[in-house]
């Protein structure tokens, strides 16, 4: 269904069946020479059929529409490859643009698990992540050739001048577009409402929260009359929610800490079983494996946060890694 949002601005619901952000907000801003698609959705069924009938609904020229990529994760990018045409372009930071390719290498997954059994989990929940992860498994069956973006960086589309802000923190390279005289800031995974975003360990950046805490200061005061975000409907006032979602992270690094202190020796899989999340879930036993994926990568970020500022510190022992507070 899509919803007009402004003269050349409409919005696009990408379905994103069997997670629980529900749906994709992508965005299309429609000019005489070229229009510009935001996001793309899952590499599914389902994502293609609803952007393709949705796009030709507003009758969009396709030969005409270049690509936007917030982030790399794969509801973002997946299906960028295939919803591009000839002459077009897909637009995406220039940090996170190489890490899209790694998608489709099967030794980057290997790896990655690997660090995730020496943070808790076992072999046996990650070799089901294998074929359920929809990070890996709805990802672009193709990536390239791509425009790199930079910070600063201006996009024309509908009168319209976008400036790229680096917000790194969700991704190594996460992008908002800002419009300064409409004051529009589409936000991507950067800023969401009712849901928080999640920030997890990226080999990359050694204090993925922290960074991410910079990002919100970052575009706290911009001037924003309309807030984009690439999850769920609800939006609001930019200064208000970036306070409310440093507040959170601040609770939960003290959380964090309080559970180290309480219990050391505790693998980050540990850790994140006894932090709180809005999930429904009877215990961490029950939760769904995807999802503790996401809850333990969100749980070492707030530990890499500690580690980084001294208060706690990671031991590696009998092949896991064990979280001790400092003396």
């Amino acid at each position: 269904m899509t919803e007009q949002l402004a003269q050349t601005l409409w919005r696009l619901e990408i379905p994103l069946e069997g997670s629980p952000l529900k749906t994709l907000n992508s965005y299309l801003i429609r000019g005489e020479e070229r229009s510009l698609l935001i996001d793309t959705g899952f590499r599914r069924d389902s994502c293609r059929a609803a952007c393709e009938a949705q796009l030709a609904a507003l009758g969009v020229d396709r030969d005409r529409m270049d690509i936007f990529i917030t982030h790399l994760h794969s509801d973002h990018v997946g299906l960028a490859p295939e919803l591009i045409r000839p002459g077009c372009q897909i637009l995406i930071g220039e940090i996170d643009g190489p890490g899209v390719a790694s998608y489709r290498d099967d030794a980057c997954w290997r790896d990655l698990y690997a660090r995730y059994v020496r943070d808790g989990f076992t072999r046996e929940e990650t070799d089901r992540l294998w074929d359920t992860n929809p990070a890996q498994t709805a990802a672009p069956a193709a990536w390239g050739p791509y425009r790199s973006l930079r910070d600063g960086d201006i996009l024309s589309y509908g009168g319209h001048a976008l400036r790229c802000i680096l917000t790194p923190g969700h991704t190594p390279g996460h992008l908002c577009l800002y419009e300064p005289d409409a004051k529009w800031l589409f936000t991507g995974d950067h800023v969401l409402f009712h849901i928080s975003p999640n920030i997890c360990r990226w080999e990359t950046m050694p204090d993925a929260l922290g960074s991410y805490l910079e990002s919100l200061r970052r575009v706290r005061d911009l001037p924003v009359d309309l807030l984009l975000p690439a999850h769920r409907r609800e939006t609001g006032d930019l200064r208000e929610r970036a306070d409310q979602l440093t507040a959170h992270h601040l609770r939960r690094i003290e959380d964090a800490w309080e559970t180290v202190r309480e219990e050391p020796g505790l693998t980050g899989y540990d850790i994140a079983g006894r932090m709180r999340w809005r999930i429904r879930s009877r215990s961490w036993a029950d939760f769904p494996l995807e999802q503790k994926f996401f809850a333990v990568g969100e749980a070492l970020a707030h530990l890499d946060y500690l580690e980084v500022r001294g208060r706690v510190l990671r031991r590696e022992e009998r092949g896991k890694y064990r979280y001790y507070v400092t003396e």
